[in-house]
């Protein structure tokens, strides 16, 4: 059965018509908790500190970078790489010749050794300073401000597993 092609002029009306009633609507409509906060990883429900695929345990900070550089075309394994703890990560990026620098990068990995210190910048203004666990901390870097501070994603920086972006002075 052949069905008439619909008019080009009725098809530009049609879909002038969808997208302003997305205009309007759109800002209606609620946003999930993950999209609203930018948190993507899947395992953020997860509570049996089991190992993601790329080994990492679930919900720490290593497994939300490895996740991160995933989704952006660079799959890492640790079982394979052993990047192992976010302390050992820039000592496994230069074995594996990755371009390790202070340099910051927009879809770089900010690193923090162990109990490492940087500034912090709260939304509210002002500055504070946020601490590294004893195993180090890593970061996905999504931006870099003017004056050389990042903002990052990450998993676990104060221990309770969960996501969080902030303004920083990477180290």
């Amino acid at each position: 059965m052949l069905t008439a092609p619909i008019p080009r002029l009725l098809f530009c009306r049609l879909l002038t018509l969808l997208t302003l009633v997305c205009a309007l609507l759109g800002p209606l409509l609620p946003l999930s908790a993950a999209r609203a906060s930018g948190d993507d990883y899947p395992w953020r429900t997860d509570t049996t500190n089991t190992a993601d695929p790329f080994g990492f345990t679930k919900r720490q900070c290593v497994s939300f970078a490895a996740w991160e550089l995933y989704q952006h075309g660079h799959r890492i394994s640790n079982a394979t790489q052993h990047w192992g703890s976010a302390y050992h990560w820039d000592d496994a990026a230069r074995a594996l010749g990755k371009v390790v620098t202070t340099r910051p990068k927009a879809g770089a990995i900010a690193q923090w050794e162990p109990y490492e210190k940087s500034t912090y910048y709260p939304p509210t203004g002002g500055t504070g300073w946020i601490q590294a666990g004893g195993y180090g901390h890593v970061a996905y870097v999504t931006g870099i401000y003017s004056d050389g501070s990042v903002r990052v994603e990450q998993y676990n920086l104060f221990g309770s597993r969960s996501y969080s972006a902030m303004r920083v002075r990477a180290p």
